[in-house]
């Protein structure tokens, strides 16, 4: 059935007589049967926009649920983003600090080593020991610094060996490793160099 014949099928009341008192029997049944095929055809293509309109509104509903998700799922993707955004700065902002402070600490070693780059034998250290004392300083701070951003204050010390008597050498060669553990003015005077 093409579509003029389809469309022709839908047909206005006016078309039809108001009476039928001026008709002949096979006339009026003639009538009859195409004002029922008419209200079939109306009925079925009735039928069909219901049919057709219900599936608009589901697949409508469907889509503005994809939708409601699509939008949810871009809002995760986006405070995700910021989350990602904010911990990478954090990290930058960090490190850029850490880099100052570095950056800053060997300055210090470099000027406090200029200080003493010229002297060239223990002589010169003793008769100037501020600077030194400055160059030790600044040396301990990078150290400490870097323990510090390492973790390797937490490492395992190692194992103590049994104590047993030193011979001279020994004794000699201690008082300069661990100048706090003896009693004599030279051990004292190189424990103070070693704050």
């Amino acid at each position: 059935m093409t579509s003029s014949s389809s469309s022709a099928r839908f047909r206005s009341a006016a078309e039809f007589p108001k009476t039928i008192d001026q008709l002949s029997r096979s006339e009026a049944e003639h009538l009859y049967a195409e004002m029922r095929d008419c209200l079939i055809f109306t009925n079925r293509s009735r039928a069909q926009l219901i049919r057709r309109n219900e599936e608009h509104k589901q697949a409508t509903l469907q889509v503005r649920t994809e939708v409601a998700q699509l939008q949810q799922l871009i809002q995760q993707l986006d405070l995700e983003k910021q989350q990602l955004t904010t911990h990478n700065q954090q990290v930058v902002s960090e490190l850029t600090q850490q880099i100052v402070t570095m950056s800053g600490q060997l300055d210090q070693l470099v000027e406090a080593f200029d200080g003493i780059a010229d002297v060239e034998s223990p002589t010169g250290f003793m008769a100037q020991p501020s600077r030194f004392f400055k160059f030790i300083k600044a040396l301990k701070a990078i150290v400490l610094f870097w323990k510090d951003e390492s973790g390797t204050d937490n490492l395992p010390l190692p194992p103590q060996r049994a104590a047993r008597p030193l011979n001279l050498q020994e004794r000699d060669a201690d008082r300069r490793e661990n100048p706090r553990m003896h009693q004599d003015q030279a051990s004292i005077n190189r424990s103070l160099l070693d704050d």
